[in-house]
């Protein structure tokens, strides 16, 4: 990477640290980017060389959030783990940063799950990396035999993504962010499937 493209680089991260702190301590439509880029040093223009609108900025902030708790989780993940705890192991990580950050979270839940914006939730989940880990894991388990091959991955992903977005609306609605409850109601709503319509012969599982 050459000098310049390393300067436009640091840019980009500190108006993502900046746009991070200022959405967690305000809602959506409160922040302004004046306020992100008085917080980041730059000029307002410039957060829109980076970014063509502030919703953009918001996906890039949780993309990235979400990236490093996803590489943890991979990173320190057992291999002979069952397909439950593998993704309990991972969403364990995502949970921690909701407990941590709910400020954001609730801004995530408001701007970009309920978004009118057309896959605003599909860009945050492809950007962090976390339907590529998740598709993964599922092709693995249905090689194994643990989960049913007949079924298309990417039905048994979209479920997964909107077990989780449930898991995290229901624990907001009670403000109760402790990661150790949430990781339960998501792992009660895993099993069922597994042990349901994703088993390998779902006429036993009845």
């Amino acid at each position: 990477m050459n000098i310049r493209a390393a300067r436009r680089e640091e840019t980009r991260q500190k108006i993502l640290d900046a746009a991070r702190d200022c959405f967690c301590a305000g809602e959506f439509d409160t922040v302004s980017t004046r306020e992100i880029a008085k917080r980041a040093g730059v000029a307002e223009g410039t957060i829109f060389n980076h970014f063509p609108t502030k919703e953009d900025l918001l996906i890039c902030c949780v993309g990235q959030q979400m990236a490093e708790a996803i590489e943890k989780g991979l990173y320190t993940m057992d291999p002979e783990w069952c397909f439950v705890d593998k993704m309990m192991h991972v969403a364990s990580y995502r949970f921690t940063q909701v407990g941590l950050n709910p400020g954001l979270w609730q801004v995530i839940m408001q701007q970009i799950v309920f978004s009118p914006r057309k896959g605003a939730v599909h860009a945050v989940m492809e950007s962090s990396g976390l339907i590529a880990a998740i598709q993964a894991l599922i092709e693995e388990a249905q090689l194994s035999g643990e989960l049913n091959r007949d079924l298309p991955p990417v039905l048994i992903q979209k479920t997964l993504m909107s077990l989780f977005l449930f898991t995290i609306h229901e624990h907001f609605s009670t403000q109760n962010f402790d990661c150790e409850d949430m990781c339960g109601t998501l792992r009660e709503l895993l099993e069922v499937q597994v042990k349901g319509l994703w088993a390998s012969e779902p006429h036993l599982a009845a």
